[in-house]
């Protein structure tokens, strides 16, 4: 798993990297750019929604929301991906901060439309993300929804099939999501968890 520094030294190919690790098929990309478009469709109205990105990155996702005139408000442990960020959405607003202890001070109370982040919650174990996600409820406003996109699977026998298929390239101090898992943790939450694959290693859970 990279920490701060490594995504700092990664931030200006990371696009480029994706992309690329997308076009072959490959773990832990393969379907990325459709998992961002499915992202997408989830989002009914940019202009004037307020988004909470969380692992913003470079603002590959949340650049083409804002372009369409949502406000962006981005979250990211790397001062380099942040920077590659704030070029493309020069008008967001950001926070330099890992969101491995939640959210900054700052952010606790906003409330927000849609709470979104994409392959970025592989850094928190499932005790983490579910507690996460519970403590975000709290940031959404009535009607918001939570979008979280990652390399992900339904279940534990979908992950094991696709780690014997990376072989090398899987890296086993990622923490990835697995629904089977993940949402019983949720229960009695007070949100309405669904889990959707989109491709062999990635898929998306909307919470509301």
């Amino acid at each position: 798993m990279l920490d701060k520094d490594g995504f700092d030294k990664w931030s200006a190919t990371y696009d480029k990297s994706v992309s690329s690790s997308d076009e072959e098929g490959r773990y832990p990309f393969a379907g990325y750019t459709t998992v961002l478009a499915e992202m997408r469709k989830l989002i009914a109205e940019p202009r004037g929604a307020e988004v909470l990105d969380i692992g913003v990155g470079t603002g590959k996702f949340s650049a083409g929301l804002y372009a369409e005139g949502a406000n962006i408000c981005g979250v990211d442990f790397s001062a380099a991906m942040l920077e590659e960020a704030r070029a493309a959405m020069p008008g967001g607003e950001f926070h330099h901060f890992d969101f491995a202890s939640g959210l900054p001070a700052e952010l606790r109370g906003r409330k927000f439309d849609y709470i979104v982040s994409s392959y970025a919650f592989h850094h928190l174990d499932d005790a983490g993300k579910a507690s996460f996600l519970r403590a975000l409820a709290g940031n959404l406003k009535p009607g918001g929804l939570i979008i979280i996109a990652d390399v992900a699977f339904s279940t534990s026998v979908e992950l094991t099939a696709c780690r014997a298929r990376s072989g090398e390239k899987w890296d086993d101090s990622e923490i990835y999501m697995v629904a089977e898992t993940l949402l019983p943790l949720l229960k009695d939450s007070g949100l309405k968890p669904e889990y959707r694959q989109i491709s062999d290693c990635a898929g998306i859970l909307t919470l509301h």
